[in-house]
């Protein structure tokens, strides 16, 4: 437990040290493919890492977490100056509004703004689909009817929730899940990706999804158990885990020791790739990283672990 707290308070003062005082998260966009970088990353402002970031933090502003509570605030602001009417986002200024920005930054604002409370920007949102019935990445724009990553689905869900108009979607994950995933997704490099996109659908109460469950905790399995995996996604599988309580606590003890060791090296949690640029508007063949996203879901770990009472 005293290594587990420890660790929690580094992860937490480097995180709230890096997220701007404006409530931007850092990212970095890099050239080449996740496994073979051809050089340096560069900066980037995005709110899609601002709004997973939130997410990962969620539930984690209890009253002996001020830090915790003034970081989730400043990220919220950046949320809202970065908002298009009517309650939609683009992954950077200049971009088209895609799907995945908007569902994320809806899901981590919640309340927290009268649009999103309202439900102003849902119209848009359930509108924004192929003719099959899933739905698109990018809202407009002339690659609006391609692009459909099952990710970006399970986003979507999660935010509009068991709507009739995500039908189509729910199947087409559901199926994801169970078959290869690697081939419904596009932007994201790893199954354990869909895999935490269908955990927090569900956790938020999405009743379209639980189909895909037992395919979902096989994934977080498999991460958990492979000595090769890295801790981003060993933190992710946890947030998997941890939401479905489907796996074994020893299952997850060390991941959990992983992640205090990782801490305790760096400072924080290394990032792999949270998405690929793999179409326009992205630079062609690059990937995306993100530590402070990675040290988000290390302190999710941590705090979920404390709670139990692990004893590392």
């Amino acid at each position: 437990m005293v290594e587990i707290d420890h660790a929690f308070g580094v992860a937490r003062d480097w995180l709230n040290r890096m997220v701007a005082a404006d409530g931007c998260w850092p990212s970095q966009r890099v050239p080449g493919p996740p496994d073979n970088p051809v050089g340096p990353g560069i900066d980037e402002r995005t709110p899609f890492v601002a709004a997973v970031g939130l997410l990962a933090l969620g539930g984690l502003a209890d009253p002996d977490q001020t830090e915790i509570a003034a970081l989730i605030d400043r990220s919220r602001g950046f949320l809202v100056r970065t908002m298009r009417a009517p309650g939609i986002w683009a992954y950077l200024e200049g971009f088209v509004p895609d799907c995945d920005d908007t569902a994320c930054a809806s899901m981590a604002l919640s309340g927290a703004h009268p649009w999103i409370a309202s439900g102003r920007n849902r119209t848009l949102g359930r509108a924004a689909r192929v003719p099959d019935g899933r739905f698109r990445t990018w809202m407009a724009g002339p690659r609006a009817d391609l692009d459909i990553d099952a990710v970006v689905n399970a986003n979507m869900i999660g935010w509009l929730g068991d709507a009739v108009e995500c039908r189509a979607a729910a199947d087409f994950v559901i199926a994801a899940c169970s078959g290869s995933a690697r081939e419904a997704l596009i932007f994201y490099d790893h199954p354990i990706d869909l895999a935490q996109a269908v955990a927090r659908a569900v956790r938020r109460g999405t009743g379209s999804l639980r189909p895909a469950l037992p395919d979902v905790s096989r994934t977080a399995a498999r991460v958990l158990e492979d000595d090769g995996a890295s801790p981003f996604r060993l933190a992710q599988a946890l947030d998997v885990a941890d939401a479905l309580d489907m796996l074994p606590l020893p299952v997850r003890d060390r991941p959990v020791a992983l992640l205090v060791r990782e801490v305790f090296t760096h400072g924080y949690c290394r990032s792999d790739a949270i998405y690929l640029g793999v179409t326009p508007p992205a630079p062609p063949g690059c990937h995306y990283r993100s530590d402070a996203l990675a040290t988000a879901l290390t302190l999710g770990a941590l705090a979920r672990a404390r709670r139990r009472g692990d004893g590392i």
